[in-house]
């Protein structure tokens, strides 16, 4: 178990949700519903999807061309990252470090959600979007497949995203003829090693979450998979010495919780940062999976 050194909770949270908003970015692109909302007692959260509409020659105004779906995500899912101090440590450390720490944590908590999400990243709910090739020769011709992959299936060509692991974003890096393109225009590859869009795909890479075994890549559009999250409420909230509480970002809506806890038989004193969140799989024909040969 991690240890904190003069925990402030208020700098703590704030903190702690900064890292893990930033780190859970990548999955503003799927459809969302997040808020700071207290889950209630069998809790189950309708999540829209949006998919293609059809337009048709005017015969009558009571037709329909398309409309929005739901999915049903259930809350069950909970992650929590502990740390823990004594009262020799409280007394004779500084707050500056605690920044720090909380940012760790933060970004823990959020490899662990991302992780369990991508756990939808199976054959069984998305179909393969180009031939296995060795992690190290992602070109443009498997970008050129992905896209492919997805306008035959009538997948919109807007909201759509690329997340890949370390190694196939590395031979992105590594193409010439690219990044010459892209520093055309931004200069974000060579200053920052990064590649904002590509083909019409929101570039993202994971360096963590990933499922591990074969699957490198996923492309897909928002409605491939649906994402709650909520505010998991105390049972008995003054059973906390230290108090509960929750940290939202404004924004996203993105919602972590913290307790703080002392065990007056130890003399040590815990705080768990913690997510309750449910996701599954949406619109699967709107992703593709991107296989490693090694």
């Amino acid at each position: 178990m991690a240890t904190y050194t003069n925990l402030n909770n208020e700098i703590f949270a704030q903190s702690a949700l900064e890292a893990f908003v930033a780190e859970m970015v990548p999955f503003s692109a799927f459809s969302t519903n997040f808020s700071p909302a207290a889950a209630q007692k069998g809790d189950q959260v309708l999540v829209p999807l949006i998919a293609s509409l059809t337009a048709t020659t005017f015969s009558a105004y009571n037709v329909s061309g398309g409309e929005m779906s739901v999915v049903t995500v259930t809350l069950n899912r909970h992650k929590h990252v502990p740390v823990s101090q004594t009262d020799l440590q409280a007394a004779n450390s500084s707050e500056a470090s605690l920044v720090k720490f909380a940012g760790q944590q933060g970004r823990a908590l959020a490899v662990a959600v991302l992780s369990d999400i991508f756990t939808l990243l199976t054959t069984g709910n998305f179909g393969v979007g180009t031939s296995a090739i060795s992690s190290t020769a992602m070109g443009l011709g498997e970008l050129r497949a992905l896209r492919k992959a997805l306008n035959k299936s009538d997948v919109p060509q807007t909201n759509r995203s690329l997340f890949l692991d370390a190694d196939p974003f590395d031979a992105l890096l590594g193409v010439t003829n690219f990044i010459q393109a892209h520093m055309m225009g931004d200069a974000m590859a060579i200053k920052e090693g990064k590649i904002p869009r590509a083909l019409g795909f929101d570039m993202y890479e994971l360096t963590a979450g990933f499922p591990g075994g074969s699957v490198m890549g996923f492309a897909a559009h928002a409605s491939a998979i649906a994402i709650a999250m909520r505010y998991l409420e105390p049972q008995i909230k003054d059973a906390y010495q230290g108090g509960v509480g929750q940290a939202s970002d404004p924004k996203t809506g993105m919602t972590v919780g913290w307790r703080d806890h002392m065990d007056p038989n130890t003399g040590v004193r815990y705080v768990n940062l913690e997510a309750l969140y449910g996701y599954a799989a949406g619109l699967t024909p709107a992703g593709r999976i991107f296989r490693r040969l090694d």
